[in-house]
């Protein structure tokens, strides 16, 4: 019996998504693009961008067809790859897990604070401009768009510990509305008379730097967006048809979001000027808009603004699963590990919200963490792609639903080494960026320390067992999905279908 199975029957959730509310939860991930294309196309120039994001979401989407193998092999498990990355490594390591999640937790529960904050800034400037006052906390300066994010992140918490069913409802709103500036933006060189070839340039020497540092420093960055396409696993133990449902949600998210971060960096870049980019980098969209059609800069912040509560609120329901299934698996508190009678894991939703409501009103600027939470999110991807690795040398024969060709092994050793080089090259190269400095990967360290803390206590102290390094590998066989599971589908050559 696994630590999980001790959790009585009615801490399971119910599978009631199927495969487009999987596609409508990866929505959020394109509008992310949003928040970060500004900055890039500022610094580096739009062909630079668009190349480094083309190039990234390659990599994200070549990483869920991965994800797809494990998550039929692993169909019960809360968590998604950070609970991926403990199977494969729990009988190599038990640290791993713990790592893992929290480094995975901690990068999506503090974008809610620093997308909240885009929320505020995007109503002030559009609606309230003479709204300036502020006041101080003590550590930070507070003003409106501080209170707002604080308002967006009290609904987005209120709406999810309902259930996932209200949660979805607002996805499939707001999703539809990220679509219009996605759509119009991808038209553009089409469509539009001011759009022109000569708007895009590159720039990547710009920083003064090396110019293959400063492609890895902002594909770090890049990163941190683009790979949440994987948030689609978090949800797997949902899904009605389990092993359907996850592999077409998976597959279509990452061919979803190479076209989008190709096409759409490509007709902003022809439609704006860099310079004026680069002085506005969030806002600049709201007077594209308007030069395109009349009203459009209240048509484009409305859509930005519903994209990134799109954003929040799966992040909430991610992070919160995250949380869970780690408790459930015994590698952080038990305290985290119950669902409420809506069947959602209402305690761990509530500590992201507690912390994200710290960060706005005793940090101010959230951004100022962005660097320590892509540390963390890059390493539980690494861990997660090379558990793939040690499940296939370890257990060659074990029953998978969704096998993916031997050359896929290959493929994910090398995404291993280029996402290692963009951690290692990418954290101590930030400054590049404007993202970060040492002091936000000494917050990253301090993180995922506390994540070996909070296991060292739920093992030996709330569980009473004895610290062990390493699990025998019949603890992984037992949590495999047997032959005669009901969701159980013919094995899938994903050369032959999505």
């Amino acid at each position: 019996m696994s630590l999980h199975d001790s959790f009585a029957d009615d801490h399971t959730y119910e599978k009631n998504l199927r495969w487009w509310d999987g596609f409508t939860i990866s929505l959020s991930i394109p509008a992310a693009l949003f928040v970060g294309m500004g900055y890039a196309i500022g610094l580096i120039g739009a062909w630079t961008t668009l190349v480094l994001l083309g190039a990234v979401a390659v990599l994200a989407c070549l990483q869920n067809f991965i994800y797809s193998e494990m998550a039929s092999m692993f169909v019960d498990k809360v968590g998604g790859i950070s609970m991926y990355a403990h199977q494969g490594w729990r009988t190599r390591s038990t640290l791993v897990g713990p790592l893992a999640t929290y480094g995975y937790w901690f990068s999506w529960s503090s974008s809610l604070a620093i997308y909240g904050l885009q929320i505020g800034k995007l109503v002030q400037a559009e609606w309230f401009p003479e709204e300036t006052w502020t006041f101080s906390t003590g550590l930070a300066t507070i003003g409106l768009p501080h209170l707002i994010a604080l308002g967006v992140l009290v609904m987005g918490w209120g709406l999810n510990v309902l259930g996932m069913r209200p949660a979805m409802w607002l996805m499939y709103a707001t999703g539809a509305l990220v679509l219009v500036p996605i759509v119009v933006f991808a038209a553009a060189p089409l469509l539009s008379d001011n759009w022109s070839m000569s708007n895009l340039h590159w720039d990547i020497a710009a920083s003064g730097e090396a110019s293959w540092r400063t492609a890895i420093a902002w594909m770090f960055v890049l990163a941190w967006s683009v790979y949440g396409i994987e948030a689609v696993a978090s949800f797997v133990p949902e899904f009605r048809d389990t092993i359907r449902d996850s592999r077409i949600a998976l597959r279509l998210a990452g061919f979803f979001v190479i076209a989008v971060y190709i096409l759409v960096p490509f007709g902003v870049g022809g439609l704006v000027d860099q310079a004026d980019v680069a002085e506005n980098p969030v806002s600049f969209y709201l007077t594209v808009f308007e030069s395109l059609f009349p009203g459009g800069d209240i048509v484009m912040a409305i859509c930005l603004i519903a994209g990134l509560v799109l954003l929040m609120v799966m992040t909430t329901a991610d992070g919160g699963r995250v949380l869970h299934g780690s408790a459930r698996e015994g590698l952080t508190i038990k305290q985290l590990g119950e669902l409420n009678r809506f069947k959602v894991p209402g305690r761990a939703m509530s500590l992201d919200l507690l912390v994200n409501v710290i960060l706005i009103l005793f940090v101010g600027e959230a951004l100022a963490v962005i660097v320590a939470g892509i540390v963390g999110y890059l390493i539980c991807h690494i861990l997660s792609l090379t558990g793939f690795l040690n499940l296939r040398r370890d257990e060659p024969d074990a029953h998978r639903p969704i096998k993916l060709g031997k050359q896929w092994v290959y493929i994910a050793g090398l995404l291993v080494v280029v996402d290692t080089i963009m951690v290692v090259v990418g954290a101590l190269s930030a400054s590049i960026t404007g993202y970060g400095s040492t002091k936000e990967l000494i917050v990253g360290v301090v993180v995922l320390s506390l994540s070996i803390v909070l296991y060292a206590y739920r093992r030996v102290v709330q569980d009473g067992q004895p610290w062990i390094w390493k699990e025998p590998a019949s603890a992984v066989e037992a949590d495999f999905v047997p032959d005669d599971d009901e969701d159980e589908a013919p094995t899938i050559d994903p050369a032959r279908t999505l």
